[in-house]
């Protein structure tokens, strides 16, 4: 191409300059290498990490080459680099075969023509928390599982009274199932925290999240888990002190709040149903109901047919100057 330029320019130097009909006209536009349309980092993204490779923490780098044909369409994905990962790297293929698309390369006619393209994907396990998977994070199916019984507790935090609450990200397979659990903020007692994590692992249960297409994909989200002993700093009066006056030494309430949400399905059941609190209530568990097999009469629509319902009961305290 550089030296059909420097023999057109050679022609034009030793041309007549007055003349009009000797002067070639110029070539038509070529391009040798496809161009990307858009941004080829949308090809792949954490969404579409491989479950293998994000349970077993895998990262890497997969180089590929395509082939390009005149329609902007990719025809051949070539790994010309492993990451190390079967997983990834075939994914890498997959994905970039789908979605990506190209101004076809153009002969020295202009015409379309079948091209080559090469680039790498690097695969690296997000560090953000997707509840955050986008464009929806995975779904708790029921919150039973962070109901903290005293048969909970290991023996020896439950003879010292050891309480305390742990803040865990769970790492969600696009199957619903925890395969990973962090812990974010410690009940600084190390026996507690390592049994939210086992109690999360074997007995939560998610809806997976989904990608962009809808797909069942990996997720993380963050929750904690409450270790309370019930009854724990309660003042429990003697039966002979029952309608008397008394003092308790407890500390008055905190100031916060206490919610909790719930969904009455068509049928009057509750589903999805759980309790976070920002203060310890000593005088009432809002988890209680979560335990219960109740049922209610279902909310209907404008033409009188039962629906689902989410309900959120939030209690607040406020604590001011007296003035």
């Amino acid at each position: 191409m550089i030296y059909l330029a420097y023999l057109l320019a050679a022609m034009g130097a030793t041309g007549n300059p007055s003349s009009t009909q000797d002067v070639a006209s110029p070539p038509p536009l070529s391009r040798p290498d496809p161009k990307p349309r858009g941004n080829p980092g949308n090809w792949a993204t954490a969404n579409d990490y491989p479950t293998v490779a994000l349970q077993q923490e895998i990262e890497g780098i997969s180089g590929f080459s395509l082939t390009v044909g005149p329609d902007g369409r990719v025809s051949d994905c070539v790994i010309t680099q492993s990451s190390g990962s079967p997983e990834l790297d075939a994914t890498t293929c997959t994905n970039v075969t789908r979605r990506a698309r190209f101004e076809p390369a153009l002969d020295a006619s202009g015409t379309p023509t079948t091209g080559k393209y090469a680039n790498r994907i690097r695969w690296q396990i997000p560090r953000f928390v997707p509840e955050i998977s986008f464009p929806r994070g995975p779904a708790m199916l029921g919150s039973r599982w962070m109901r903290i019984l005293p048969s909970d507790f290991p023996q020896k935090a439950l003879a010292e009274k050891r309480q305390g609450r742990v803040k865990i990200e769970l790492a969600i397979s696009p199957t619903g199932a925890v395969y990973g659990c962090k812990i974010l903020e410690s009940s600084t007692h190390a026996d507690l925290d390592a049994e939210s994590c086992k109690i999360a692992v074997n007995k939560a249960k998610f809806g997976p999240a989904l990608d962009v297409a809808g797909q069942a994909t990996a997720g993380r989200v963050q929750t904690g888990l409450n270790w309370r002993i019930p009854g724990l700093g309660l003042t429990i009066l003697p039966p002979e002190m029952a309608g008397e006056r008394f003092v308790v030494s407890n500390r008055g309430p905190q100031a916060g709040s206490v919610s909790q949400s719930y969904t009455v399905n068509a049928s009057g059941g509750l589903e999805d149903c759980n309790a976070q609190s920002t203060i310890e209530v000593k005088f009432m568990d809002f988890e209680t109901l979560c335990e219960l097999d109740i049922r209610m009469k279902p909310y209907t629509d404008a033409s009188g047919r039962p629906v689902a319902r989410r309900i959120t009961q939030t209690m607040t305290v406020d604590i001011e100057d007296v003035k």
